[in-house]
Formats: C-alpha cells, sequence, structure tokens
C-alpha cells in the first residue's frame, strides 16, 4: 500500500466531507441561476426563441467592430477543426440584412439560417425537464431493486446528485448556456454517475473474502479505468470533431466525470464503508 492509499485509509472519515461541501455550494449557487435566469442555467436561443445564423469560417473575424456595428444580435465564436461562429438574433430580426451586414464587415463562410419560434422552444424547455426528471426517477428504481437496501441506495444517489448539481454549477460559473445539447449531455450524465458507484457498492456488500480496504481498492481500480477511457474519449470528441454540439456534450460530461472521481471514491466510499463495517460487526457478534 503506498503513502496516497494509507493517507485515503486513514483519512477517510473528513474526506467524505469535501463533495458534501462542494455539493452545499452548488446548491446556493443553482437556486441563484433560477431566481436570476429563471432555469438553472441562462437558457440558450433554442429555449427561448430567436434566429441563429451559423457561419463556418473562412477566417476568424475580430468580434469588437462586428458587435459595435450590430448591437441587436449576439455574437459567440467555436474554435476547433472548424472555426464556428454563432450569430444570435431576435425572432422578428431580418436574416438576411444580418448577412449583408456581415458580409459587408468582411465576415466571409458559409452561412446557415436555423429559427426557433418562441412556442416550440417552451414545448422543447417543458419537455426537456420531464425528461430529466423522469430519468432520475426511472435511475433511482433500478438502483433500489439492484440493492434493495436503504443506505447503499441513498450513497448511489447522492453520488448522482453531486455529479448533476456540482457540473450544472460549474457550468454557470463558465458562462455555458442551456441548450439542446448540454440537456442531452446532463441525461447522459445521469448514467455515467451510477455506474461507478453500482461497481463500489457490489464490490463492497457482495465480496466477503476481503477486507474492506482491499474491496475498495478492487472496486476503485476498475472505477478509475472505466472513468479515465471515458475521459479520454471526450477529450478527443471535444478537439478532434469540430463540432459545436458536440463539444458542449463533451464539455458537460468531461466536467462530471471528474466530479464524479471524489464524488464516487472519497463521498459515496465513506458512506458504505461506514455502513458495511457496522452491518459486519453486528453480523460477528451475533
Amino acid at each position: 500500500m503506498n503513502a496516497a492509499e494509507r493517507f485515503f485509509h486513514r483519512h477517510w472519515k473528513p474526506l467524505m466531507f469535501i463533495t458534501l461541501a462542494m455539493l452545499l455550494v452548488s446548491v446556493v449557487v443553482v437556486i441563484n441561476n433560477t431566481l436570476v435566469h429563471g432555469s438553472f442555467l441562462e437558457r440558450d436561443i433554442e429555449l427561448t426563441g430567436g434566429k441563429l445564423i451559423t457561419i463556418n469560417l473562412a477566417q476568424i473575424p475580430d468580434l469588437k467592430p462586428l458587435q459595435s456595428a450590430l448591437p441587436d444580435v449576439n455574437f459567440r465564436l467555436v474554435t476547433g477543426l472548424q472555426n464556428t461562429l454563432l450569430v444570435e438574433a431576435d425572432v422578428n430580426a431580418d436574416e438576411n440584412k444580418i448577412i449583408s451586414d456581415l458580409k459587408a464587415l468582411g465576415v466571409s463562410g458559409d452561412y446557415s439560417i436555423q429559427t426557433f419560434g418562441p412556442t416550440i422552444s417552451k414545448v422543447f424547455w417543458q419537455q426537456a425537464q420531464i425528461a430529466i426528471i423522469a430519468a432520475f426517477i426511472l435511475m433511482a428504481v433500478v438502483v433500489f431493486i439492484l440493492f434493495r437496501t436503504p443506505v447503499p441506495c441513498t450513497a448511489v444517489l447522492l453520488a448522482a446528485i453531486t455529479d448533476i448539481v456540482v457540473t450544472i454549477a460549474v457550468l454557470g460559473y463558465l458562462e455555458v448556456r442551456l441548450s439542446l445539447a448540454v440537456l442531452a449531455a446532463l441525461l447522459m450524465l445521469i448514467g455515467y454517475s451510477v455506474d461507478t458507484d453500482i461497481v463500489l457498492t457490489t464490490e463492497l456488500t457482495k465480496t466477503k473474502e476481503k477486507d474492506i480496504p482491499h474491496r475498495i481498492h478492487a472496486a476503485m481500480k476498475t472505477g478509475l479505468t472505466m472513468t479515465f477511457a471515458a475521459l479520454g474519449a471526450l477529450l478527443a470528441m471535444y478537439f478532434v470533431s469540430g463540432s459545436h454540439i458536440l463539444q458542449q456534450m463533451s464539455t458537460v460530461l468531461i466536467i462530471g466525470l471528474l466530479i464524479d472521481i471524489p464524488a464516487t471514491w472519497l463521498t459515496n466510499s465513506g458512506i458504505l464503508r461506514w455502513w458495511v463495517e457496522k452491518r459486519e460487526k453486528k453480523q460477528t457478534s451475533e
């Protein structure tokens, strides 16, 4: 056992509270975002309504003169293999005039236009909220069916809640807007966030041959291998894809998986360790 493992097993009780503190701070941030923006993140044009002009750039322009010339629209630059300029305007704006003005200002590239009506965007937002709630409820049902014991089930759900809430708080800090791609990634994160917790819970509750530290170590080897393999794939997707949508999704999942490491291996493992030790002492005394 190396120095890091000795430190982990010696101080596992105080380490439990690191992600719990992160969760409490994040809850405050998410509540503030909801009060300010009307949702846990500021919504993108897909969920509010408007016109989106996407320009695959021939060369990157200076955004300051563009914003000065067109103060009524919003510009966002997405860099990658394919540099893209996103131009957001009101649903009643004249997209042809905006494109004409941009070309006159020297913005060259391939232009595409999308229009999101306010009514459809409102429906998207309502359905997205229902989807997130339903996904979380179904995940909770599956976890309770698998383990059928309150403490392990609660620990898994707490880790999932921590991953989602802290990720949302970090996205808010990074000023990432809530779009359909971000919502899809949050739904994926609900699944990603429980796989390592299930590995840990299964190893601790069903393996009797090894002592508790060795059970945690075995689960950690498997779980961290899964996490870092996923992170490698997501980093490749972010830097190589050149797609704004894929970059948004990979950003959410990378943040969530990084948060899942302490949520699973500090807090969840601590709760389960306490519960398993207590249960096995009781069984021994009987």
